[in-house]
């Protein structure tokens, strides 16, 4: 699919599927320049394409943010892709911040032809004895493309598709929680009086490991890994002249895709997150894995006219497009219902869709001035954005208060007191997994934009100068936001191969509707236990009143770039540009103030309705400043060796992403009541406001989260019928921080946070390769076999703290969570990142799927026939 293919063709692109991250498991987030998808613009044809309607609210790169799907376009439709690497929001409009992704469908192909690809992953996963060995995500792609063009006339039809089958993948790791079976959630209850907790806890894990062997088990109870999907895609592209000078053109195209995800094990005692039967027994005696399957639908409809009147070019457009995301649940129970003989498993949890229709109106003409030329450009743009969540069914996000039945554990042997009694606790309301969307989350958001802009270039012998300017307005029923981008650029010619380049812009970016209005509450793990977390829209009163947080504002840029290109003989070429990027004002998604982070936190969420044992609140704000800095790199050489010849490419991004400055915060948030450690220095700094509003670990997603260099290798050599590709690709460095800093020590010398030295990690660059052998069988049917990353390299696993392993629990008392040394010792599933021992790998440099071997069968029915009609004039 596109966004892997850009991964590991243009190294300032990066893009890695996620798992257990709701909707984000289907639609991958992906960006330039280690920027946010929403600063990337991405045009179908040089016209904009729409939004997903998805946004990404969990712990993904991206978090807060909206991008597009490019995975709804066929791959075979598409001639070729351009990166404008370039402060471009004053030429396009907002979200171009970053760059611009130009994605041209075929125009000029001629025929017909299909290709068919297999392949699946065969690899050895570490971590498990031996290594484990696995065969999965089995995949097979169906492309194909059937186009006319017609060399006289211009007129042009190309109709291309895809179907997609991929399987999931695993690679989980087991789950280190004591108790499976007793207790409530996993962790150790009260110690029974009178007997020593650390004897009584060895009897509870005894008892435990007894029947998690008699009920058969699986510790290793998550997927990690892609999500399944199934798609059918297809687009036509055509143009036909009306008059000599006048040309009608549409694009048109549809995709429906579903998937497949789980999210995290509840595990048999998770007593709060099961449902009952009208006997009283917990409707899954085993724990359960919930599922969310998604529908996503999208469609996009451009149509316009282009020619000529005197001296000017015009081209008038109308583009529309809607991307749609359906939930269904299944797997699952809404464990507050009352007991029931039949307990409902499958939800539909609702919908989010987003749509997009945009009107373009542009001239240009080329002058020639005392032989120099001067280019014009100009235009205006009117585009209407729609916005709306629909809600699911009642059972899937009401509360039907139930509390659970108090059960009482075994007795430890030979006591003499009374036993362990677990009381009865609220039942988690809303479908397990992802509870669906409430009617208060409904909404029906639109807005209409307003753009203007001119675009000169001018050529004075061998240096080109250029200047652009727009000005857009976005209008809504309660607030308008106006905003300006300008952008200066030369190029000065030095000689025939070798010149320089520079520019200046500056840009805007208007929230989307997304981050202005969506809102819902979704299952997010906190320390390892289940968290239902409000993530609340920019009109909510408790995200105004307990938090003092106004209007969302735009984001404003400053962009610089320079740089040299030059080509040298025998097919050598090199390219360098540097950049700097400032983005003010960005907006982000709130760190969640989770439930139990301290009294004033509890307070907002009881008295504004935010209910639950555990639950958090989240929420949109203009909170950092950042600056990117980098420079890109491309080298390329043609070459021949003996009868055979070849290309060998080097492209390389280095770049760096710092939040600059304080965090932006307010009166609210800095008031010495929401922050207890400027008063009293025994508390614990991370729980105030002004820190809470944007940790250590958002920090870290922004400026270490991605990698900051990535290096592509590439050559291919060409012989007699065969084909040789090669590539490396090196994805530098990337860290992950915790929430709390494991190292904060209060003035006595005594931690605040028990959490394991190594729950801040830095996973190390690694490279992965990627061979493909193509035998041209006969004209038009070519054969490839072929390795992606063919060493089977894996990123560093997830710190996993050795206190939480079951030897450790026998072997030692609890260590005191302010115990200045932290010793092995007790239980704590917070303690470091890889949710229980369970997750094993980060997904942000190359994802963790490991070794994937295929085989592609592809036919030109045009090149098969001349190759035919040739042997059979021979044959005459």
């Amino acid at each position: 699919d596109i966004t892997q293919l850009l991964t590991y063709a243009a190294p300032s692109f990066q893009s890695s599927r996620q798992t257990i991250t709701d909707g984000t498991d289907h639609i991958d987030p992906a960006g330039l320049r280690g920027l946010g998808p929403d600063q990337t613009l991405v045009l179908l044809n040089g016209k904009r394409r729409h939004t997903t309607a998805l946004v990404n609210i969990n712990g993904s790169i991206g978090r807060g943010s909206v991008g597009t799907d490019m995975n709804a376009i066929p791959v075979a439709a598409i001639e070729r892709i351009e990166v404008l690497r370039d402060g471009a929001a004053a030429q396009y409009g907002s979200d171009a911040i970053a760059g611009v992704i130009n994605i041209v469908l075929k125009r000029k192909f001629k025929g017909a032809a299909m290709s068919v690809n297999t392949g699946g992953n065969v690899t050895s996963m570490p971590n498990f004895t031996n290594n484990l060995k696995i065969n999965d995500g089995n995949t097979t792609q169906v492309d194909f493309s059937v186009g006319t063009f017609s060399q006289k006339s211009g007129a042009y039809i190309n109709m291309s598709g895809q179907w997609l089958n991929r399987a999931k993948t695993n690679r989980s790791g087991i789950d280190n929680l004591p108790l499976e079976y007793y207790g409530n959630g996993g962790g150790f209850p009260a110690t029974q009086s009178g007997v020593d907790p650390v004897l009584y806890r060895r009897f509870l894990l005894d008892l435990d490991k007894n029947l998690v062997n008699e009920r058969g088990y699986d510790r290793r109870n998550l997927i990690a890994g892609q999500s399944s999907a199934e798609n059918f895609g297809g687009f036509i592209n055509a143009g036909i002249p009306i008059t000599k000078n006048i040309e009608f053109y549409t694009t048109v195209g549809a995709s429906h895709r579903t998937g497949e995800a789980t999210g995290n094990a509840r595990v048999p005692n998770a007593v709060t997150q099961q449902a009952i039967t009208s006997g009283g027994f917990n409707f899954y005696p085993d724990g359960f894995l919930p599922e969310i399957h998604t529908v996503i639908t999208d469609q996009s409809y451009l149509a316009g006219f282009k020619g000529k009147f005197k001296d000017w070019d015009i081209d008038l457009s109308n583009t529309f497009g809607e991307n749609k995301l359906e939930y269904e649940v299944q797997n699952s129970n809404n464990a507050s219902l009352p007991a029931a003989a039949i307990v409902q498993t499958k939800f539909d949890a609702g919908s989010l869709k987003f749509s997009q229709n945009t009107v373009n109106l542009d001239f240009s003409r080329k002058f020639n001035t005392g032989g120099n030329d001067l280019n014009i450009g100009f235009g205006g743009e009117f585009r209407t954005e729609k916005f709306n969540i629909t809600a699911g069914e009642l059972n899937s996000y009401t509360n039907g208060g139930r509390l659970t039945t108090p059960f009482t554990l075994p007795s430890f042997p030979g006591s003499n007191t009374a036993p362990v009694t677990i009381g009865a606790f609220p039942a988690v309301p809303g479908s397990q997994v992802f509870p669906g969307f409430a009617p208060a989350d409904f909404v029906n958001a639109k807005r209409d934009i307003y753009a203007g802009y001119i675009d000169v270039e001018y050529t004075l012998g061998k240096l080109l100068l250029g200047g652009a300017a727009r000005y857009e307005s976005y209008k809504e029923s309660k607030i308008t936001y106006n905003g300006t981008g300008l952008k200066l650029t030369a190029r000065y010619e030095i000689k025939p191969d070798l010149a320089v380049r520079g520019s200046v812009s500056t840009g805007f970016r208007a929230p989307s509707l997304h981050q202005r209005y969506f809102q819902n509450t979704s299952t997010q793990f906190v320390g390892g236990l289940p968290s239902n977390s409000l993530t609340a829209n920019n009109e909510n009163p408790i995200v105004r009143n307990a938090f003092g947080i106004d209007e969302l504002k735009p984001e404003t840029s400053t962009s610089f770039t320079a740089g040299v290109v030059s080509r040298f003989g025998n097919g050598f070429t090199v390219s360098v540009d540097g950049y700097f990027i400032k983005i003010k004002d960005r907006i982000v998604l709130s760190t969640p103030f989770n439930r139990g982070t301290n009294a004033l936190v509890d307070a907002i969420l009881t008295a504004n309705g935010v209910s639950g044992a555990t639950s958090a609140l989240q929420f949109w704000t203009n909170a950092v400043n950042t600056e990117t800095k980098g420079i890109d790199v491309v080298i390329s050489k043609r070459y021949r060796i003996g009868p055979g010849s070849g290309n060998i490419s080097l492209a390389a991004n280095f770049n760096q992403n710092d939040v600059v400055g304080k965090v932006q915060t307010n009166s609210v948030i800095d008031a010495a009541v929401n922050n207890p450690s400027l008063t009293d220095p025994s508390k614990n700094p991370a729980n105030d406001f002004s820190n809470l509003l944007f940790d250590r670990q958002q920090r870290a997603r922004i400026e270490v989260g991605q990698p900051k260099q990535k290096i592509n290798l590439t050559g291919n050599y060409t012989i007699s019928k065969f084909d040789v590709l090669a590539r490396v690709v090196y994805f530098g460095k990337v860290t992950t921080l915790n929430a709390t800093d494991p190292n904060a020590k209060n003035a006595a010398g005594v931690f605040y946070n028990d959490v394991g030295f190594g729950a801040d990690q830095t996973f190390k660059g690694k490279a992965t390769t990627d061979l493909v052998f193509t035998y041209r069988a006969y004209a038009g049917i070519s054969l490839s076999v072929g390795a992606n990353n063919l060493l089977d390299v894996y990123p560093d696993q997830i710190f996993i703290d050795p206190r939480n392993s079951q030897d450790a629990v026998y072997a030692t008392p609890v260590a005191s969570a302010l115990s200045t040394s932290k010793v092995v010792g007790g239980y704590t599933a917070g303690r470091d990142q890889s949710n229980r021992g369970r997750l094993l790998f980060g997904g942000n440099q190359f994802g963790y799927n490991g070794r994937y071997l295929f085989a592609r069968l592809a036919i030109d029915f045009s090149e098969l026939a001349k190759g035919n009609n040739k042997r059979m004039n021979q044959n005459l």
